[in-house]
């Protein structure tokens, strides 16, 4: 499965998934970044705009859809976005600039397996970075989600966020 494209102009699409529903949807991005909108913490949930809600085992079943919604942030174990920039906060220099390598991670996060890149700078050490960052979202770049408990659900996406405090296993592929 592909994560939605970003096709409304002034909207990110996406796919929110908690540990029992995948839903699809859009963001207004207002001038400010979904990241940036995710790690809010004045804002308990975040505004949905054409949601579609299915459960995650049975992904073609739809449980509801709905013109605008909200949910709750702190439920979220992950984001799918189909672009890669979309996954940036407004101040990007963070995940983007000359002196950023990316970092191959896996991360066990929500019931699923993330596979992709952390892009930091090459100082940066980045287990440090996952466990101290004050950010509660943090963007894994060219990844895939598996769905552990169906394997042959998977999602793909330029950027997934992950919510670091539903991280049950963090590990670099490579030193």
């Amino acid at each position: 499965m592909q994560g939605q494209a970003s096709i409304r102009q002034g909207y990110v699409a996406g796919e929110f998934m908690t540990r029992t529903y995948r839903i699809s949807g859009e963001v207004e991005a207002k001038g400010t970044p979904i990241l940036d909108q995710l790690n809010d913490l004045n804002a308990l949930f975040l505004h949905l705009k054409r949601m579609f809600i299915s459960p995650l085992l049975d992904p073609t079943v739809l449980t509801g859809n709905f013109e605008q919604g909200e949910v709750r942030k702190d439920t979220l174990g992950l984001v799918v976005l189909s672009q890669w920039r979309d996954g940036l906060p407004l101040r990007e220099g963070r995940y983007v600039g000359p002196d950023h390598v990316d970092r191959e991670v896996f991360v066990v996060v929500s019931g699923f397996e993330v596979e992709g890149a952390i892009r930091l700078h090459k100082s940066v050490n980045v287990p440090n970075f996952v466990r101290t960052t004050p950010e509660q979202f943090i963007p894994i770049f060219d990844a895939k989600a598996t769905l552990t408990a169906r394997r042959s659900v998977v999602f793909k996406g330029g950027a997934i966020l992950v919510n670091r405090g539903h991280i049950e296993v963090f590990a670099m592929l490579k030193d």
